[in-house]
């Protein structure tokens, strides 16, 4: 009877095909987590984009209408409407925005209230 021990040369190619395959299942997982994590990038980028938009419109008189531009290679447009039955010191708006960065885009509603002397239109 022999006396040594150790692995077998099928033995090692059984291991060395599972050590294969479970570092492709990696390697593909790793590639669709970076992939994910690209598209939730590009969706923070319209999201803080779109924000940025809502805040600067908050800083002026709001003018019903449509109003488009460009902010950072993102292109934009916003619908700003007047609700109606908003009688009294105060009207009520709708502000739809619309942001598209060529490979995604994202659409935002809000609503804002402003006293009556601070709208342009009543």
């Amino acid at each position: 009877m022999n006396g040594q021990r150790g692995f077998t040369l099928l033995e090692m190619l059984a291991a060395l095909a599972v050590l294969a395959i479970c570092s492709s299942v990696l390697v593909a997982a790793f590639g669709h987590s970076a992939r994910a994590l690209q598209q939730v990038q590009r969706s923070d980028r319209l999201s803080l984009i779109a924000r940025s938009l809502i805040d600067d419109a908050s800083d002026r008189p709001l003018q019903t209408g449509r109003s488009v531009g460009e902010w950072s290679g993102v292109q934009w447009q916003m619908d700003v409407s007047l609700l109606p039955g908003a009688a009294g010191p105060a009207s009520a708006y709708r502000l739809d925005l619309h942001v598209d960065d060529g490979a995604r885009q994202a659409r935002y509603s809000t609503l804002q209230v402003r006293s009556s002397g601070t709208g342009a239109e009543q």
